[in-house]
């Protein structure tokens, strides 16, 4: 693998590199690596799919665990997918992530159908998410053109015991095989628009980047195509590098490590 040393930013997923899963418990070494890249005034910025914490929150977990970030830092698929409702005036949704952030969608100002009509159907990660509420969803689907908006595509993450649960990537595949008549979407990663996004708040062309992940698949990939260096840490999903053989060998990453922290000894902080 070629190794890209031209970069002036990061890009950085959040669970699995700096926190292991959703009890934010954070991975070795990577407190002080990021708390190191603030104090030298180096461009990052995190790049997360998370739907299950309000930005604000997200934050607040990570400055618990000891992490020295502010709320400019984080580009997230939860506030880029209410930008997206907003723009084209979606203000009646059927809400398929946890309930939890039910009040957070009431507070930005849509109203959360449970049934019947609506403007768009939002899947985000939800451990309690059944088939049958998918069978919910059906007519508003199908017969009233809703809109399908993935906030993003990870097949499956890991919970509060580790343990993988399907994400929102497969429940959006099953309602997208249906084939209803309403615009179908996608938010965050592997979507290019929260990449762009990112660059914009780093304020560097994809070249001078560099994205970390713990999966090569749903993020590195994008990363790659539109021109970043790429970093694979096995600190999350796949402890090992088995999972590349998924991928033709011109997507693979640039970079294995076991966490950030490791990018000291590769020359790359």
């Amino acid at each position: 693998m070629k190794r890209r040393r031209d970069h002036r930013a990061y890009l950085i997923d959040i669970e699995g590199v700096l926190v292991r899963d959703k009890r934010y418990e954070p991975v070795p070494g990577v407190v002080d690596w990021i708390n190191g890249l603030v104090r030298c005034g180096t461009p990052f910025c995190l790049v997360s799919n998370n739907t299950t914490h309000r930005p604000e929150d997200l934050i607040a977990d990570l400055v618990a665990a000891g992490y020295n970030l502010h709320l400019e830092h984080l580009v997230g698929a939860l506030g880029l997918g209410v930008q997206w409702l907003r723009q084209r005036e979606r203000r009646n949704i059927m809400w398929l992530g946890t309930p939890t952030l039910a009040d957070f969608w009431a507070k930005e100002g849509f109203e959360l159908i449970d049934e019947g009509p609506c403007d768009a159907i939002v899947l985000g990660v939800n451990p309690e998410l059944e088939p049958g509420d998918l069978d919910r969803v059906l007519p508003a689907l199908l017969d009233d053109n809703a809109d399908l908006v993935c906030l993003h595509r990870n097949s499956f993450y890991l919970d509060a015991l580790g343990q993988r649960r399907l994400g929102p990537g497969a429940w959006a595949a099953a309602l997208e095989a249906l084939g209803g008549g309403g615009q179908g979407v996608t938010i965050g990663k592997p979507s290019t628009a929260i990449y762009e996004e990112a660059l914009k708040r780093v304020g560097v062309p994809a070249e001078e980047a560099l994205f970390i992940s713990d999966d090569p698949i749903s993020d590195l990939v994008t990363a790659g195509q539109l021109g970043m260096g790429t970093v694979f840490v096995l600190s999350g999903k796949y402890p090992d590098h088995e999972v590349l053989g998924r991928l033709d060998q011109e997507q693979w990453p640039d970079i294995i490590c076991s966490s950030c922290s490791d990018l000291d000894e590769e020359g790359d902080h």
